[in-house]
Protein backbone atom coordinates (compact mmCIF):
# COMPACT_ATOMS: atom_id res chain seq x y z
CA UNK A 1 0.00 0.00 0.00
CA UNK A 2 1.52 3.31 -1.02
CA UNK A 3 1.33 6.43 1.11
CA UNK A 4 -0.80 9.29 -0.14
CA UNK A 5 1.43 11.97 -1.65
CA UNK A 6 1.22 15.46 -0.22
CA UNK A 7 0.87 18.30 -2.71
CA UNK A 8 3.69 20.82 -2.50
CA UNK A 9 4.38 24.22 -4.00
CA UNK A 10 7.62 25.89 -5.21
CA UNK A 11 8.17 28.48 -2.50
CA UNK A 12 10.88 31.04 -3.20
CA UNK A 13 10.58 32.89 0.10
CA UNK A 14 8.30 33.52 3.03
CA UNK A 15 8.94 36.64 5.05
CA UNK A 16 7.25 39.15 7.33
CA UNK A 17 5.71 40.87 8.96
CA UNK A 18 6.53 43.88 6.76
CA UNK A 19 4.72 47.00 5.62
CA UNK A 20 3.26 46.48 2.15
CA UNK A 21 4.74 49.05 -0.20
CA UNK A 22 2.47 48.79 -3.24
CA UNK A 23 -1.09 49.03 -4.47
CA UNK A 24 -4.31 48.87 -2.50
CA UNK A 25 -2.51 47.23 0.44
CA UNK A 26 0.09 49.99 0.84
CA UNK A 27 0.84 50.65 4.49
CA UNK A 28 -0.76 47.42 5.76
CA UNK A 29 1.14 44.89 7.83
CA UNK A 30 1.48 41.63 5.91
CA UNK A 31 3.44 38.44 5.45
CA UNK A 32 4.65 37.55 1.95
CA UNK A 33 4.60 34.12 0.33
CA UNK A 34 6.45 34.23 -3.00
CA UNK A 35 5.86 31.34 -5.37
CA UNK A 36 8.14 30.43 -8.26
CA UNK A 37 7.15 30.50 -11.89
CA UNK A 38 5.76 33.09 -14.31
CA UNK A 39 4.26 33.16 -17.79
CA UNK A 40 5.77 36.61 -18.50
CA UNK A 41 9.34 37.92 -18.78
CA UNK A 42 9.04 41.65 -18.11
CA UNK A 43 12.05 43.74 -19.13
CA UNK A 44 12.20 45.46 -15.72
CA UNK A 45 11.16 42.50 -13.56
CA UNK A 46 12.51 42.92 -10.02
CA UNK A 47 12.03 39.26 -9.04
CA UNK A 48 13.74 37.25 -11.78
CA UNK A 49 14.84 34.81 -9.09
CA UNK A 50 11.16 33.79 -8.92
CA UNK A 51 10.58 33.87 -12.69
CA UNK A 52 13.39 32.26 -14.69
CA UNK A 53 13.07 28.44 -14.62
CA UNK A 54 16.71 27.86 -13.74
CA UNK A 55 16.48 30.41 -10.93
CA UNK A 56 13.24 28.88 -9.61
CA UNK A 57 14.85 25.43 -9.54
CA UNK A 58 17.85 26.83 -7.66
CA UNK A 59 15.96 29.08 -5.25
CA UNK A 60 12.70 27.29 -4.43
CA UNK A 61 11.84 24.88 -1.66
CA UNK A 62 8.94 22.45 -2.03
CA UNK A 63 6.53 23.07 0.82
CA UNK A 64 3.10 21.70 1.63
CA UNK A 65 0.17 23.94 2.54
CA UNK A 66 0.54 22.89 6.17
CA UNK A 67 4.24 23.79 6.18
CA UNK A 68 3.52 27.22 4.69
CA UNK A 69 0.83 28.00 7.28
CA UNK A 70 3.02 26.74 10.12
CA UNK A 71 5.82 29.03 8.92
CA UNK A 72 3.46 32.02 8.81
CA UNK A 73 2.36 31.32 12.37
CA UNK A 74 6.00 31.09 13.45
CA UNK A 75 6.72 34.51 11.94
CA UNK A 76 3.77 36.22 13.63
CA UNK A 77 0.28 34.71 14.05
CA UNK A 78 -1.18 38.17 14.76
CA UNK A 79 -0.26 39.71 11.39
CA UNK A 80 -3.64 40.00 9.67
CA UNK A 81 -2.65 39.67 6.02
CA UNK A 82 -0.74 37.25 3.80
CA UNK A 83 0.22 38.45 0.33
CA UNK A 84 0.72 35.80 -2.36
CA UNK A 85 3.17 36.99 -4.98
CA UNK A 86 5.59 35.63 -7.54
CA UNK A 87 6.23 35.32 -10.40
CA UNK A 88 2.59 34.71 -11.03
CA UNK A 89 0.86 32.80 -8.22
CA UNK A 90 -2.10 32.10 -10.52
CA UNK A 91 0.05 29.50 -12.27
CA UNK A 92 -0.61 27.18 -9.33
CA UNK A 93 -3.57 25.24 -7.98
CA UNK A 94 -3.56 26.75 -4.50
CA UNK A 95 -7.00 25.63 -3.27
CA UNK A 96 -5.66 23.73 -0.26
CA UNK A 97 -3.30 26.53 0.73
CA UNK A 98 -6.03 29.17 0.41
CA UNK A 99 -8.42 27.16 2.57
CA UNK A 100 -5.79 26.54 5.26
CA UNK A 101 -4.77 30.19 5.42
CA UNK A 102 -8.40 31.26 5.67
CA UNK A 103 -8.99 28.68 8.42
CA UNK A 104 -5.92 30.03 10.25
CA UNK A 105 -7.53 33.49 10.34
CA UNK A 106 -5.36 35.23 7.74
CA UNK A 107 -6.81 37.58 5.14
CA UNK A 108 -5.31 36.83 1.74
CA UNK A 109 -4.13 39.31 -0.88
CA UNK A 110 -2.91 38.20 -4.31
CA UNK A 111 -0.79 39.95 -6.92
CA UNK A 112 -1.09 38.74 -10.54
CA UNK A 113 -0.84 40.22 -14.04
CA UNK A 114 -4.25 38.92 -15.07
CA UNK A 115 -3.26 36.39 -17.72
CA UNK A 116 -4.44 33.28 -15.86
CA UNK A 117 -7.56 32.77 -13.80
CA UNK A 118 -8.10 30.26 -11.00
CA UNK A 119 -11.28 29.62 -9.02
CA UNK A 120 -9.42 29.94 -5.70
CA UNK A 121 -9.01 33.67 -6.35
CA UNK A 122 -12.65 34.02 -5.35
CA UNK A 123 -11.76 32.92 -1.81
CA UNK A 124 -9.18 35.68 -1.35
CA UNK A 125 -9.97 39.01 0.32
CA UNK A 126 -8.14 41.21 -2.18
CA UNK A 127 -6.90 40.55 -5.72
CA UNK A 128 -4.58 43.06 -7.37
CA UNK A 129 -4.46 42.61 -11.13
CA UNK A 130 -1.48 44.39 -12.66
CA UNK A 131 -1.55 44.29 -16.49
CA UNK A 132 1.87 44.97 -17.90
CA UNK A 133 2.48 48.18 -19.89
CA UNK A 134 4.59 48.60 -23.05
CA UNK A 135 7.83 49.19 -21.11
CA UNK A 136 7.62 45.57 -19.91
CA UNK A 137 7.98 44.40 -23.56
CA UNK A 138 5.10 41.97 -22.92
CA UNK A 139 1.86 41.92 -24.90
CA UNK A 140 -1.18 42.01 -22.62
CA UNK A 141 -4.62 40.88 -23.74
CA UNK A 142 -6.90 43.31 -21.93
CA UNK A 143 -9.99 41.23 -22.68
CA UNK A 144 -8.65 38.64 -20.20
CA UNK A 145 -9.11 41.13 -17.37
CA UNK A 146 -12.90 40.78 -17.59
CA UNK A 147 -12.67 37.40 -15.81
CA UNK A 148 -11.40 39.12 -12.67
CA UNK A 149 -13.95 41.93 -12.37
CA UNK A 150 -16.39 40.00 -10.17
CA UNK A 151 -13.85 39.02 -7.56
CA UNK A 152 -14.11 40.43 -4.02
CA UNK A 153 -11.68 43.25 -3.41
CA UNK A 154 -10.45 43.30 -7.00
CA UNK A 155 -8.41 46.29 -8.12
CA UNK A 156 -6.26 47.11 -11.14
CA UNK A 157 -2.75 48.52 -10.90
CA UNK A 158 -0.52 49.67 -13.76
CA UNK A 159 3.19 50.28 -13.32
CA UNK A 160 4.18 53.47 -15.13
CA UNK A 161 7.63 54.45 -16.33
CA UNK A 162 6.85 56.85 -19.17
CA UNK A 163 4.19 58.49 -21.35
CA UNK A 164 3.57 55.30 -23.34
CA UNK A 165 2.88 53.37 -20.14
CA UNK A 166 0.54 56.12 -18.98
CA UNK A 167 -1.39 55.93 -22.26
CA UNK A 168 -1.76 52.17 -21.70
CA UNK A 169 -3.02 52.84 -18.18
CA UNK A 170 -5.72 55.13 -19.58
CA UNK A 171 -6.90 52.36 -21.90
CA UNK A 172 -7.16 49.91 -18.99
CA UNK A 173 -9.02 52.39 -16.82
CA UNK A 174 -11.38 53.37 -19.63
CA UNK A 175 -12.17 49.71 -20.33
CA UNK A 176 -12.99 48.92 -16.69
CA UNK A 177 -13.95 52.24 -15.06
CA UNK A 178 -15.86 50.55 -12.22
CA UNK A 179 -12.73 48.83 -10.86
CA UNK A 180 -10.57 50.71 -8.30
CA UNK A 181 -7.50 51.83 -10.20
CA UNK A 182 -3.92 52.50 -9.09
CA UNK A 183 -0.99 54.10 -10.91
CA UNK A 184 2.26 52.77 -9.47
CA UNK A 185 5.65 54.38 -10.09
CA UNK A 186 7.93 52.01 -12.00
CA UNK A 187 11.25 50.98 -10.49
CA UNK A 188 14.31 49.97 -12.52
CA UNK A 189 16.59 47.96 -10.23
CA UNK A 190 19.67 48.78 -12.28
CA UNK A 191 19.20 52.51 -12.65
CA UNK A 192 16.75 53.90 -10.09
CA UNK A 193 17.31 55.23 -6.60
CA UNK A 194 15.16 57.15 -4.12
CA UNK A 195 15.77 60.48 -5.85
CA UNK A 196 14.85 59.22 -9.33
CA UNK A 197 11.76 57.44 -7.98
CA UNK A 198 10.58 60.61 -6.24
CA UNK A 199 11.07 62.57 -9.47
CA UNK A 200 9.02 59.98 -11.36
CA UNK A 201 6.34 60.15 -8.67
CA UNK A 202 6.18 63.93 -9.09
CA UNK A 203 5.87 63.55 -12.88
CA UNK A 204 3.18 60.86 -12.58
CA UNK A 205 1.19 62.81 -10.02
CA UNK A 206 1.25 65.95 -12.16
CA UNK A 207 0.20 63.99 -15.27
CA UNK A 208 -2.73 62.41 -13.43
CA UNK A 209 -3.88 65.76 -12.05
CA UNK A 210 -3.91 67.24 -15.55
CA UNK A 211 -5.89 64.36 -17.10
CA UNK A 212 -9.62 64.28 -16.36
CA UNK A 213 -9.81 60.63 -17.43
CA UNK A 214 -7.56 59.76 -14.48
CA UNK A 215 -9.36 61.83 -11.87
CA UNK A 216 -10.31 58.69 -9.92
CA UNK A 217 -6.91 57.01 -10.22
CA UNK A 218 -4.84 56.63 -7.06
CA UNK A 219 -1.16 57.52 -7.56
CA UNK A 220 1.34 55.65 -5.42
CA UNK A 221 5.08 55.34 -4.85
CA UNK A 222 6.82 52.05 -4.20
CA UNK A 223 6.89 52.76 -0.48
CA UNK A 224 9.14 49.88 0.50
CA UNK A 225 11.85 51.01 -1.96
CA UNK A 226 11.74 54.55 -0.59
CA UNK A 227 12.03 53.15 2.94
CA UNK A 228 14.66 50.46 2.43
CA UNK A 229 16.04 50.65 -1.09
CA UNK A 230 15.93 47.69 -3.49
CA UNK A 231 16.32 44.95 -0.90
CA UNK A 232 14.69 41.55 -0.59
CA UNK A 233 12.57 40.59 2.39
CA UNK A 234 11.13 44.06 3.12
Amino acid sequence: MTATSVKTFPIIEIFGPVIQGEGAMIGHQTHFVRLGGCDFRCAWCDTLYAVLPEEVRANSVSMSAREVVDRLRELNPDTPWVTLSGGNPALHQLDELIDMMNDAGFSIAVETQGTLYKAWLGRCSLVTVSPKPPSSTMTQNLDQLARFTGLPGVNFKVVVFDDEDLAFARVVHDAYPEIPFYLQVGNDLENDNRDSLLLRLDWLSTAALQDSSLSRAIVLPQLHVLMYGNKRGV
